[in-house]
């Protein structure tokens, strides 16, 4: 079983922040657009996503961290004794361990929405209250695109409710990130005795970009500039989700700045309307091959005007 911890390279009582950094630098290291069929890196880019994917959402990390990869399913833990879960004393092996549970009734009706379930009062097996009960809840991951989460898209779905599979077309909103949760409701599984549909939640898993990185509903990138732009000021092309845009470099532009592009960011998902900015970090790039000719010019210069870059 692969320990999600390890392969994001966290311990196990990590922050969501540490987890999201430790995301995003191995994400961006293995990234199919990066490594270029890189079967070892695409396959670990999978591994990578799989782990953030459980390890950021709240309630599929607790799971895990009580049953394992296997969520409770089958994968990670085996019921040991006479009944099924829903009442009496019972174990689950794990690691080759016998674990004692003890009365599971409240356990399953928390993690399952299984509280109308109880023992019958004759024949020991389970029974279902008088009352109506509702369905479980549906999960399900979905990946997009970095563009996609900014701008929104629809996706094709199957999901198994009750005995049959069921094809959907779901709207994922615009400004939605990586771990967001779309609802739809009353798509869930079915309800007993007149109880209602649970609903369906989408997991967001948005793929890194290789230009863009995004912190809330701002929009970071870095565009290298030549040393000239920076002591002599320039105009620059600069990449937006938009196309190219002209941004003004002032003179003496030091490698590491940054420069707003008002509302050029992600929509806010909570205020309609809104948007965050982009931010524009400038990358100081020095001429590579310096000929004989610019080194007796760069030269003459650093004679002639020294300065200490501590002081300016």
């Amino acid at each position: 079983m692969n320990d999600y911890y390890q392969i994001l390279g966290v311990p196990r009582n990590a922050t969501e922040i540490e987890i999201k950094k430790a995301y995003r630098r191995l994400a961006k290291k293995h990234h199919p657009d990066i490594t270029k069929g890189d079967k070892a890196s695409e396959d670990k880019f999978k591994e990578i996503s799989e782990a953030y994917n459980v390890l950021s959402d709240v309630d599929q990390r607790k799971k895990y961290d009580m049953f394992g990869a296997g969520g409770g399913q089958g994968g990670g833990f085996n019921w040991q004794g006479s009944q099924p879960p829903g009442g009496g004393f019972y174990q689950y092996q794990q690691g080759g361990e016998n674990v004692d549970f003890g009365d599971l009734g409240d356990l399953f009706g928390d993690l399952f929405g299984m509280g109308g379930i109880r023992n019958g009062p004759k024949t020991g097996r389970r029974a279902y209250h008088e009352s109506a009960v509702n369905g479980a809840d549906t999960f399900t991951n979905i990946e997009i695109s970095f563009e996609e989460a900014i701008n929104g898209t629809e996706r094709r779905i199957s999901i198994k409710r009750g005995d049959k599979v069921e094809t959907l077309t779901v709207k994922i909103p615009a400004g939605v990130d990586n771990g967001s949760k779309v609802r739809v409701a009353g798509k869930g599984q079915y309800g007993f005795g007149g109880g209602k549909a649970g609903d369906l939640y989408l997991h967001i898993q948005v793929k890194p970009h290789p230009d863009f990185w995004r912190e809330d509903e701002d929009i970071y990138t870095e565009v290298p500039i030549a040393i000239y732009d920076s002591v002599l000021g320039s105009s620059v092309d600069v990449p937006t989700l938009e196309g190219v845009s002209k941004m003004k470099i002032p003179a003496g532009t030091a490698s590491g700045q940054k420069f707003r592009i008002s509302g050029k960011g992600a929509p806010n998902l909570g205020k309609k309307g809104k948007r965050g900015d982009q931010y524009v970090i400038v990358k100081i790039v020095p001429p590579k091959n310096i000929t004989g000719e610019m080194r007796k010019v760069i030269t003459e210069l650093a004679q002639k005007y020294p300065y200490d870059p501590k002081n300016q």
